[in-house]
């Protein structure tokens, strides 16, 4: 089977067990997380590349993919965790809500955790400076390399989880005659938070200190 459609694994050994997580989540429930999200994108582009069809990483623009992740992530992540659900309100924040806290588990802006699926290292944005828990789960995926069958699989590499006040985002609203979308990013001091409670980053060559 080619690289590109092969499994991502997961490194047992990149897991930080003295992580920090809200509402009773566990290592655990991130690792299978991941693990799942894994065997959904081989299962999906085993299909696909079956059918003769590009996988999903080149058939999809860029942030969309990101998107489709962050949801495929929250999905997994409600199988396991205890006491959180999906938040269903559309356009709702936070991502995922203690179950049964809010009516028919949607609500506008609430309590919970927050989730967002991202390639960037740093400087991750969002629509508005919200005060909560947020877990980044960086991936990394090929979309470049020639011929195609020698690309790699799309996999999270890192996992990162803190729990933010507005100070620790920056706001950049737009003039009535700009279309650019209204964007709030994390600074520094909120980078910071993130990377002292870091929750899983992939080994290279099974050696985390060569990868940091």
């Amino acid at each position: 089977m080619p690289p590109y459609i092969k499994k991502a694994r997961v490194i047992e050994e990149g897991f930080n067990r003295d992580a920090v997580l809200p509402y009773d989540l566990t290592v655990d429930d991130i690792k299978n997380t991941i693990k799942d999200t894994h065997e959904f994108l081989y299962e999906i582009n085993k299909f696909l590349v079956s059918k003769n069809y590009e996988r999903l990483e080149e058939f999809m623009l860029a942030n969309a993919f990101a998107g489709f992740i962050s949801e495929v992530i929250v999905r997994n992540l409600v199988k396991y965790s205890k006491k959180l659900g999906r938040n269903k309100k559309v356009g709702g924040y936070p991502d995922l809500i203690p179950r049964g806290k809010y009516p028919n588990d949607s609500v506008l802006r609430g309590k919970g955790v927050e989730v967002k699926a991202s390639k960037q290292r740093g400087g991750w944005q969002g629509h508005n400076p919200e005060e909560g828990w947020i877990i980044i789960f960086r991936y990394e995926t090929d979309v470049e390399t020639e011929p195609k069958e020698k690309r790699s699989p799309t996999e999270i590499v890192e996992v990162l989880a803190a729990k933010l006040t507005r100070k620790d985002w920056s706001f950049s609203g737009r003039d009535e005659s700009s279309r650019r979308t209204i964007t709030a990013s994390i600074v520094e001091k909120g980078m910071q938070k993130l990377r002292a409670n870091r929750i899983y980053l992939k080994p290279r060559n099974h050696s985390i200190k060569k990868w940091m």
